[in-house]
């Protein structure tokens, strides 16, 4: 079977409309707990399984059992999620305490085991370990939500599935795009366990609320200062559908009118003043959390209302896409997409573009992206053979080749560890210093002693030298030795395989990234040309410190340096598989602003099938993130073409792998 991939990123702009209800959330169900399951808003009374019981004040809940056996509290009337609140809007807000739920366990679910039909949270989830919401598949918060502490969690998902969630007031998915509420179906619901086969939840409840429609920022943080017990005052004295509590708290306003003093303001009805004139509705501020006296609320040149309306950036945010250069100086001087970091799609950011004095909005200025070279490539499948250079390993001091891996036991000190040296020096300095260099790694370090290396090109003087230390003397760090010590500002994790990529350019410009994640950008250092050969090594130094303790899968070397997509790409890919390659890649992709509908044109050869997976976020090649949307797709042409019609999310990652037999 052909492995190949070939990844590509999709961040889409038509999706940042925030559509918000004119209409106040109101609550639909409450649990308080107080003496048993009563619900006060509602009169839907919940319904004790599996050995959940009622403490004062809370739903105490022991973890037993499984699935829908597991401890929890189900409901005398369905909820109905998909029915009732698929027109309005749906907000999800509880106090509850996790003290050591199971990995998967959750704390509700609504819906099923599909992706898209289905609401959940999931409090520690397998292998990163990370806390999430489960809509439309796993929307992550990027933490662990601490144990053992009470939290109070909100999520929100408007009628067309725009997903916002929060921890204790503080915003963890900001409008995260998921697929229409009217989805979910009311096959399980309940409070304490799931329809999936995960453990019952290990903790408590205080408090459990559903609300028709979507609490603002504003309200969220309201709530969670209020705290459990005390419902928000939601009194609206003038009717124009904002709080009364967030406008007097509003600078200049006074009285609970229409913010600009009018009964109706500029638009049809109430709601509708503009008291700072910045083009958002009074209404609209409030549903944003921007400032209705301040026309612009991030101060980056830019009036809020042309930003939400005109040029879908966030008016809370100087920089929307992440570029470096402010929404304003995008629009107004040099005419670049704001939400985008590359808008001419030449695979060069904007700001580098101009740095380096081509057109941001011309994919042919600087010309054809060409892209590193690569010029060695270890995979230690049985033995140290370069498949690209030819240039094969030598094993040193104990060092072996594991079916697909380079053993490293960190035995020896200096020259003398471990390690595999090379038969034809790499010359960093000569081959690679007028190009630039990408070293490129998939390791496990198990324990290296302080100061022990991945790898090291160069001697001991700084700036004479490239490497990469797994623990630092002096606060543990990792980093690169590149003219002294570029610190990543942490210790990468031990015992878990982590993608490494290192670019260097020809003048000496660092950047590094992990698993994805760049630790280090466009540091600088002296010529490239300085580095020397005078030890060349993966898993030992020149410098009298321990051998490498763990294993290398794959190690690569680029004549050029890898772009951030490239980087996305590779660690999308794995190390087994290079992006790319003959008969494989995707020449353009394109959205229909209409239907959302997504078209990817690809390079095919006549009679193979083709597998087609998308995943709303970068993630490793073996993540069950990436979902199949097409797994057996027949190509008759040299180029072929497929519709994504179901395509949802403000970004998107595309991959295809000739599955042909």
């Amino acid at each position: 079977m052909n492995s190949k991939f070939s990844i590509f990123t999709l961040v889409a702009f038509l999706l940042h409309f925030g559509l918000f209800s004119s209409e106040a959330a109101t609550l639909a169900n409450r649990w308080s707990f107080d003496t048993d399951t009563t619900d006060s808003v509602g009169g839907n009374t919940g319904i004790l399984v599996g050995g959940a019981t009622v403490d004062p004040g809370r739903l105490s809940l022991t973890g037993l059992g499984t699935s829908t056996a597991a401890n929890h509290m189900a409901f005398t009337t369905p909820v109905e999620v998909g029915v009732n609140y698929g027109a309005t809007g749906i907000t999800i807000e509880t106090w509850y305490t996790d003290t050591g739920t199971g990995t998967w366990g959750k704390l509700f679910q609504f819906g099923t085991n599909t992706a898209g039909q289905e609401i959940g949270y999931t409090h520690t989830r397998g292998g990163d370990q990370m806390s999430g919401v489960d809509r439309d598949g796993s929307k992550l918060f990027e933490e662990q939500v601490i144990q053992n502490e009470e939290h109070h969690l909100v999520i929100t998902i408007s009628s067309d599935g725009n997903l916002n969630a929060w921890v204790d007031g503080d915003k963890k998915i900001t409008d995260t795009d998921t697929n229409d509420l009217a989805n979910v179906t009311s096959d399980f619901e309940g409070i304490g366990a799931t329809s999936w086969n995960d453990p019952g939840m290990a903790g408590s409840v205080n408090e459990f609320r559903v609300w028709s429609g979507t609490l603002s920022d504003f309200e969220v943080t309201q709530n969670f200062t209020n705290g459990p017990d005390t419902l928000p005052n939601v009194e609206d004295t003038d009717l124009d559908g904002i709080r009364d509590d967030w406008e007097l708290l509003q600078t200049d306003i006074t009285d609970l009118t229409q913010l600009d003093g009018t009964l109706s303001g500029p638009g049809p009805g109430p709601g509708t003043g503009d008291f700072d004139g910045d083009g958002l509705f009074d209404l609209e501020e409030f549903q944003r959390a921007t400032d209705p006296v301040v026309n612009d609320t991030d101060t980056d040149g830019l009036l809020d209302g042309p930003e939400v309306k005109t040029h879908l950036t966030n008016p809370l945010v100087v920089d929307t896409d992440g570029d470096t250069l402010s929404d304003r100086i995008e629009v107004n001087d040099h005419g670049t997409d704001p939400t985008l970091k590359d808008s001419d799609m030449d695979f060069i950011d904007d700001n580098i573009e101009l740095d380096n004095g081509t057109s941001p909005i011309d994919a042919n200025d600087p010309g054809p992206f060409t892209g590193a070279e690569l010029t060695h490539r270890w995979s230690f499948d049985t033995d140290t053979f370069d498949s690209v250079g030819g240039n094969t390993g030598i094993l040193v001091g104990g060092a072996t080749v594991d079916p697909g891996r380079l053993s490293l036991t960190g035995l020896g000190t200096s020259t003398a560890a471990n390690h595999i040296a090379f038969t034809t020096p790499i010359d960093v300095g000569a081959n690679y210093g007028a190009t630039g260099i990408t070293i490129e790694s998939w390791y496990t370090d198990t324990g290296t002693g302080t100061w022990g290396k991945l790898f090291q090109f160069g001697n001991n003087a700084a700036g004479q030298e490239l490497a990469y230390t797994h623990s630092r003397g002096n606060g543990e760090m990792s980093g690169v030795d590149r003219e002294g010590a570029k610190l990543l500002g942490e210790q990468i994790t031990q015992n878990e395989e982590h993608h490494l990529v290192i670019t260097v350019s020809s003048e000496g410009n660092l950047s590094t990234w992990v698993d994805g994640v760049q630790k280090i950008t466009d540091s600088d250092t002296n010529d490239l040309a300085n580095v020397t050969s005078d030890f060349e090594g993966i898993g030992a130094t020149s410098w009298g410190d321990p051998g490498m303790t763990g294993s290398v899968n794959e190690f690569r070397i680029w004549k050029g340096t890898l772009s951030s997509t490239d980087v996305a790409d590779n660690f999308a890919t794995g190390p087994d598989s290079l992006p790319g390659g003959e008969g494989l890649s995707i020449t353009s992709i394109t959205r229909d602003n209409g239907s959302g509908a997504v078209t990817l044109v690809f390079k095919s050869i006549p009679g193979h099938t083709y597998q087609i997976d998308s995943s709303p976020t970068l993630v490793p090649a073996i993540s069950p993130q990436w979902l199949d949307v097409d797994d057996s797709f027949f190509a008759t042409g040299n180029l072929s073409m497929f519709i994504d019609t179901a395509a949802s999310g403000a970004t998107l990652f595309y991959r295809i792998k000739d599955v042909t037999n």
